[in-house]
């Protein structure tokens, strides 16, 4: 939306190729984002008042720890697992903890499962120092390379430095450099045509993604970086100049914003539509972001703005997001963030008074947005994949039963359990102590061989770094077939099995057998799928 800030850099850098990436790092598989070797798609949220301190610097409202958890809360409880939010410079402290506020968003995050999409300058003027002073061409030309525009350090510096903090922070999904960059100045967009073709608006922005993009990059290897893009036509970026820019090997991420076409599941026109971004971003080998998303809680039929927020104007804009959400993910778009995920209710005096774009806890948007995460999640990407030729969730656990699922042999028992869950409230709680125990569901309507059977296992981060499963199928006379054994990572992983050829119909179980290490206590296991 419109309010964004703006973080520093130091140092000459030439770009730097990545290392190879580590688990639990989001990164880039052609036009797609994977995660752990699984494609990477997720429905999230925006809330730029996260980094908002009181008794520091703060935009819009001031939130204290509890209310950030209550928002984080509620979207992850909404199926996301992704929050943009505002790392801007104006937020850093420049004594003391400098970076308290975005170490308290990343922490809760972390805890929570979710991943941070850290924005670090804002074009506009709003949480920045800057005055009224949009950001223009001379700040993408060469004023970011300097102090100024507010701040004791250049853009370069600040950006660098923050990244080289978070270096080894996979909590972060990927940096993006700017909210909705574009280099009009006072005298408009400078559309003149130099020699290489491209008009000089264009390629302003261009060279500076190419240098910001690779002084990130050499910064933080594993993360990858979004330069951060409307997407609807904005100066040095309109047409086929965004394919251009988007080229830059310093941004891996294309993005697009969508705001006030409500009955427009596909936005645009043939020259700067969505459709058109995505295409370009395909024929580049580049993934798809809808960065924002908004709609008016008060959405008349007709898309735009009643005057009054009631019970039917927020089922309209349910029903007006879950058309766009089938159009983008249906389209291969990768990650859908939501304006704004709110801990006031969607109804209420502050968010008619505050852009109206908030969705409050007991929003029926949180339906479709849960509804949408599960579908992908079925194919079984880590925390929002991709779906899987028609995988569907067999077990969410969101009922509060088991679901089928029972004791197999060892010493384990099993719980529904609302301490852990990869979307919703509930998850299946595993608990053991030795002899390699194993569960299993009785559900197993459309397994066969061939199948790709995917689990969600949570390992505590108490339990040793060694813990594994091994996934396993009994035929129809009750014989076993076991795929390897994978080890676990702290947090939420993504295992998977593919039924093996020759094994005899039909399949009267699918289970989860815990590898022993000498290690008593719990694994959470949720979205069973195939």
């Amino acid at each position: 939306m419109r309010c964004h800030r703006v973080l520093l850099v130091t140092c000459l850098l030439v770009l730097a190729a990545p290392a190879a990436a580590s688990a639990g790092f989001v990164q880039r598989s052609g036009t797609n984002l994977s995660l752990d070797g699984s494609a990477f798609r997720f429905v999230g949220h925006n809330n730029y008042q996260l980094t908002s301190v009181a008794g520091q610097f703060s935009c819009g409202r001031a939130l204290d720890g509890a209310m950030v958890d209550r928002v984080l809360q509620d979207a992850k409880d909404a199926g996301a697992t992704v929050i943009r939010t505002w790392f801007f410079q104006s937020f850093y402290r420049g004594a003391g903890n400098s970076y308290a506020p975005f170490d308290r968003v990343l922490d809760k995050a972390a805890a929570k499962g979710l991943k941070v999409i850290p924005v670090l300058v804002n074009h506009y003027p709003d949480c920045e120092p800057s005055g009224a002073r949009r950001k223009d061409e001379g700040f993408y030309d060469y004023g970011y390379k300097t102090a100024g525009w507010g701040y004791p350090q250049s853009f370069k510096d600040y950006a660098y430095n923050l990244a080289s903090r978070y270096r080894n922070n996979a909590t972060i999904a990927f940096w993006q450099i700017v909210n909705e960059a574009e280099t009009s100045w006072s005298g408009g967009c400078n559309t003149t045509i130099e020699a290489n073709g491209h008009q000089r608006a264009a390629n302003v922005l261009r060279r500076f993604v190419d240098d910001m993009g690779g002084a990130i990059h050499a910064a933080a290897p594993n993360h990858r970086v979004s330069l951060g893009t409307i997407g609807t036509g904005q100066c040095g970026a309109a047409g086929s100049e965004y394919r251009y820019v988007h080229e830059s090997a310093g941004s891996d991420i294309c993005e697009d914003h969508d705001y006030d076409r409500a009955t427009q599941p596909m936005p645009g026109d043939p020259y700067n539509g969505l459709a058109l971004r995505v295409s370009q971003c395909n024929a580049i080998g580049k993934p798809m972001l809808i960065g924002e998303s908004g709609i008016v809680a008060d959405v008349d039929s007709g898309g735009g703005s009643s005057g009054s927020i009631t019970a039917t104007t927020l089922q309209r804009r349910a029903d007006f997001f879950a058309a766009k959400l089938n159009a983008a993910f249906d389209s291969g778009i990768d990650g859908y963030l939501l304006w704004e995920k709110s801990a006031d209710a969607s109804g209420s005096a502050y968010n008619l008074d505050h852009g109206r774009y908030g969705i409050g806890p007991s929003d029926p948007l949180n339906s479709v947005t849960l509804a949408k995460a599960r579908q992908l999640t079925a194919g079984g990407a880590g925390g929002g994949g991709t779906v899987g030729g028609g995988s569907t969730v067999r077990a969410d656990f969101e009922d509060g039963t088991p679901q089928s699922w029972e004791p197999a042999w060892g010493s384990l028992a099993l719980a529904n359990s609302t301490d852990q869950h990869v979307a919703g409230t509930r998850s299946l709680k595993l608990s053991f102590s030795n002899g390699w125990p194993a569960a299993r569901m009785r559900t197993t309507t459309g397994a066969t061989a061939g199948t790709t059977i995917t689990f969600r296992v949570l390992r505590p981060a108490s339990a040793p770094a060694n813990l594994g499963v091994l996934p396993f199928v009994s035929d129809s006379g009750w014989a076993n077939s076991y795929g390897p054994e994978t080890s676990l990572a702290a947090g939420w992983n993504t295992v998977t099995y593919t039924v093996p050829t020759g094994v005899r119909a039909p399949l009267q179980a699918i289970g989860l057998q815990v590898a022993d290490h000498g290690w008593a206590g719990s694994l959470y296991v949720d979205n069973v799928a195939w």
